[in-house]
């Protein structure tokens, strides 16, 4: 298998899932502020021109990054990281998509509108920036009563919603939002799991 990948807040939940399954990927590195997604060869892979994609052995592409998580949990189901039991899934994705929708998607409204990369997409603004911050915030407070801050958000190992969030913070730090660090819980677990091998993936 190969997955074409960037740094990325996508691509690195996808990697640290891969890693905390100790599954065996070959990395693609893909240019993307050269806009290589947008070479014919690679359109041809994955028409979507998006961040991360799977690529089997037998030539088909999985072009999600959710959908690759849900392949790899089904050809390698320990360790379990998606849920066991019905409940266990339900509360999973319950948390993974908080992280994904109320934090990982606000802080790309964030960047969509201030950053000079995207100013030929449409108008910016900078209210929209400043609502996606406000919605990010208020977010945040949730997960602050929702986790204790130990080495797992939710159970007692690791699942997607851990690599989802993880994500979401080195993304942050990487455009400069620094809101969550004055989230006790939060930043007590950002360090504890930031210190498995998975996180450095």
């Amino acid at each position: 298998m190969k997955m074409y990948d960037y740094p990325a807040p996508n691509a690195q939940k996808v990697r640290i899932f891969i890693s905390e399954k100790n599954i065996d990927i070959e990395y693609i590195q893909v240019d993307l502020m050269n806009h290589e997604l947008r070479k014919p060869e690679m359109l041809a892979k994955n028409p979507m021109g998006t961040i991360p994609f799977l690529e089997l052995d037998d030539g088909n592409i999985i072009r999600e990054s959710r959908a690759i998580i849900e392949y790899l949990e089904g050809i390698k189901i320990e360790p379990n990281m998606l849920g066991e039991t019905p409940l266990e899934k339900a509360k999973i994705q319950e948390v993974d998509r908080l992280a994904e929708l109320g934090l990982m998607i606000e802080l790309g409204h964030h960047v969509h509108n201030i950053s000079p990369f995207f100013a030929d997409k449409g108008p910016q603004s900078s209210e929209a920036s400043q609502m996606a911050l406000n919605c990010y915030k208020k977010n945040l407070e949730i997960f602050e009563e929702l986790i204790s801050g130990e080495e797992f958000i939710i159970f007692d190992r690791p699942t997607v919603a851990d690599c989802t969030l993880f994500s979401t913070f080195t993304f942050a730090e990487s455009i400069g939002v620094v809101i969550q660090e004055d989230y006790t819980n939060l930043m007590s677990w950002y360090k504890n799991f930031g210190e498995r091998k998975s996180a450095k993936a």
